[in-house]
Order: C-alpha cells, then sequence, then structure tokens
C-alpha cells in the first residue's frame, strides 16, 4: 500500500492480492495430490510432511528433481525466515512500546527475546502435529479476533471501543485454549473434539455476538464523527470526499 497513490489504486491492489491469495492456496491441494500419486509410501509410514521436499525427485528424477528440488526448500526456508522475522520484529514492537512502554533498545531486544522463545517454547509441543493442522489452528486464532473487528469496523457504525476489545478477548481466549487442548493432546473424538481441532466454527460466531451485544450496552461510547468516517470508508473518491 505504500506504493498505491490513492484509495482506488489501494482498493484495487488489495482484489489483487486477494486474488493472488486464492491462486496460491490451490497448489497445496494440488501439490498434495501429486505428492499421493508420487509417494504415496508417505502416508504408510505417516511423514506426509517430507512431501514438500520428496516429490520433485519423484516426480522429475535425475538432475533436474535433485535442483528443483533444492529450489523447493530454499524457497521455503526463504519464506520461513523472512515471515518469522518480520513477525517477531512487530510483535517486539508491540510489546516494547504499548505493553511496557519503553521506546529503548534494551526493552526492545528484551521484548524481542520474549517474543521468541515463547512461540519456541510452544513449537515444541507440536514437533509431531501436522503442519497443515498447525496452520489452520493459527488460521483459526486469527479469524477469531481480527475478522469480526475487520467486518464491524468497516462495515457497522455501531462498534463501540469495549464492544471491540471485549469481542477480541473473547475470541482469543477461546480460539487460543482449543489450540492448546488439541496440540497438547486432549479430546480427540466426537463432536467435542471436532469443535476443538476447528475452532473458528464456534469462536468466530461467539466473537461477534459478544462484540455487537458489547457495543449495544455500550451504545454511548460510539463516537460522534462516525458518519463521517464510514463516508470516507465507502464513498466513491469521484465525489470529492476528502480527509482533512
Amino acid at each position: 500500500f505504500y506504493t498505491n497513490p490513492d484509495g482506488r489504486a489501494a482498493r484495487r491492489t488489495t482484489v489483487v492480492v486477494l486474488a493472488l491469495l486464492g491462486v496460491f492456496y490451490l497448489f497445496p491441494t494440488i501439490y498434495g495430490a501429486l505428492g499421493r500419486l508420487y509417494t504415496p509410501q508417505l502416508l504408510l509410514t505417516g511423514q506426509t510432511d517430507a512431501t514438500v521436499l520428496l516429490l520433485p525427485g519423484a516426480a522429475i528424477g535425475g538432475l533436474g528433481g535433485q535442483l528443483l528440488g533444492a529450489l523447493v526448500a530454499a524457497g521455503a526456508f526463504a519464506a520461513f525466515l523472512s515471515t518469522s522475522s518480520g513477525l517477531l520484529v512487530s510483535v517486539a514492537g508491540v510489546l516494547s512500546r504499548d505493553v511496557v512502554h519503553r521506546a529503548s533498545v534494551p526493552a526492545f531486544r528484551l521484548a524481542a527475546a520474549v517474543a521468541g522463545v515463547v512461540p519456541l517454547l510452544l513449537a515444541l509441543q507440536v514437533v509431531s502435529t501436522d503442519v497443515s493442522v498447525v496452520v489452520g489452528l493459527a488460521f483459526a486464532v486469527a479469524a477469531s479476533t481480527f475478522c469480526p473487528l475487520l467486518v464491524l469496523g468497516i462495515w457497522w457504525r455501531g462498534l463501540t471501543d469495549l464492544g471491540a476489545v471485549a469481542g477480541l478477548l473473547t475470541g482469543g481466549v477461546l480460539s487460543v485454549a482449543a489450540v492448546l487442548v488439541t496440540v497438547l493432546g486432549g479430546v480427540r473424538s466426537g463432536w467435542t473434539g471436532a469443535l476443538l481441532a476447528q475452532p473458528a466454527a464456534l469462536t468466530v460466531p461467539i466473537a461477534f455476538a459478544v462484540m455487537i451485544i458489547g457495543s449495544r450496552l455500550t451504545r454511548h461510547r460510539v463516537p460522534a464523527d462516525v458518519g463521517r468516517t464510514m463516508v470516507l470508508l465507502h464513498a466513491p473518491e469521484s465525489l470529492g470526499v476528502r480527509r482533512r
């Protein structure tokens, strides 16, 4: 968004990025189908995560397969390091400035250590868990917190700060609790196990409901200029509406 000259370009960028993400998430399905075809032995051993590295060699073979496998491995490590380092810096910045309220280098270093050690300890508990399950659980936590906030914040003028905080905390606590139970080997059968493995099916509606109810109960805290904010968000730029 830093390179977009105006709101129209930013919205166009958003649509394009969403489309590219949609196309990208088709590839894991295709990759999994090819892995089932070319490396079926991994299903028997339970090492299905190795499909990412073994599929190029099994499908192509020879030097070409080795080079393609090396390229896939390099891309995976690059994506892992870039994403994790970016998240580490972001979380450390939030902890040092908004939680500790100390905008200094030592505070940032301490926050970075905490932001790195805590996920590392949690990751050690999911060594034997399938990557697709872990990614799904991470998305469930994000959906239970950010999705209600973004949808209601953009489209509903009745959202209040207390309602938003209540919904964020409720969705976050419930989804994280479900993730911990799943990761630590809790209930795995029946409806309870299914909901714990896919908590977003329950936690997202609950977060929406808490935000709406909390905002209704604190409607006196709705900002006075919410109408103008909604116009700025949704009015076409051709109308000449500008932020002052």
